[in-house]
């Protein structure tokens, strides 16, 4: 089982919030990564009549998501995504790769958008019922094993088109000069029109929705380690003007960047 140690993106108030909870994430064994890109736990103990609520932009992958009172997919999100923590608990979750989900969903992706599923629709209630009881195992390996073990039947070949938008998304989230679908195709070498479709059909979303979501991924981290100003970060980030940037922000994260700051610093 291998840790993955890679830096965490999209979570709002990230060095405050993290002290409230355990997060650990795993690679799958080599043979079931077209499947799964990783395995994710969440454990948190709060005081009595204490809550916190975890605001993240996750990645445009599904996600099952194990809790004590479901097993849920999540679709693609463009919103943050809200977690209410309360008491001791856990999650239990997998992030499967782009596009992995297609043989079993019976529309297109587009139509899971900001949408939860009960998990039974998709992999059958048996299967759900056998990973719920997964909560109850308080070891990660055992976990992952089990995990792997169950989920390793369903596993599908990525075809070509579904392995290049992988390939370009990790090229999105990776390199901040990419701004523009126009700077993503001269990259790629593939027309505009071309990456739209596949990015359509295996994700949900559009190349340019991601491109704007990583870049306030980037945002967050500099606001977050309050180096910088709302100016400097325009600059940085090559946003045409200061409204455009906070007019990104405020849609995503449903504050503006001077709110998110001040929120944060509530926290301290």
């Amino acid at each position: 089982m291998k840790i993955n140690r890679s830096k965490i993106t999209g979570v709002l108030h990230q060095k405050e919030s993290q002290q409230l909870y355990s997060l650990r994430r795993y690679y799958p064994k080599l043979e079931l990564t077209d499947f799964v890109d990783q395995f994710w736990l969440v454990d948190w103990s709060l005081p009595a009549n204490k809550t916190h609520t975890q605001r993240n932009i996750p990645d445009p992958n599904f996600h099952l998501v194990i809790s004590h009172d479901s097993v849920k997919v999540l679709g693609p999100v463009t919103k943050v995504y809200n977690y209410t923590m309360s008491g001791k608990n856990r999650i239990i979750g997998v992030k499967f790769s782009l596009g992995a989900l297609q043989p079993f969903l019976s529309l297109p992706f587009v139509e899971y958008v900001d949408k939860e599923i009960d998990a039974a629709e998709v992999f059958g209630k048996n299967l759900t019922e056998a990973l719920s009881r997964l909560l109850s195992i308080n070891n990660d390996a055992l976990i992952c094993e089990v995990l792997e073990k169950k989920l390793s039947p369903l596993k599908t070949s990525a075809c070509d088109s579904q392995q290049y938008v992988q390939k370009l998304v990790s090229l999105i989230k990776d390199d901040p000069s990419v701004s523009k679908v126009s700077q993503l195709s001269e990259r790629a070498g593939r027309s505009p029109r071309l990456i739209q479709r596949y990015f359509k059909k295996h994700i949900g979303l559009s190349a340019k929705w991601l491109i704007r979501k990583y870049r306030l991924h980037r945002v967050l981290e500099r606001l977050d380690a309050g180096e910088v100003s709302i100016l400097d970060v325009v600059m940085e980030l090559e946003y045409t003007d200061q409204s455009h940037l906070i007019r990104d922000f405020k849609e995503i994260i449903g504050a503006t960047p001077n709110g998110y700051v001040e929120n944060r610093h509530k926290h301290d």
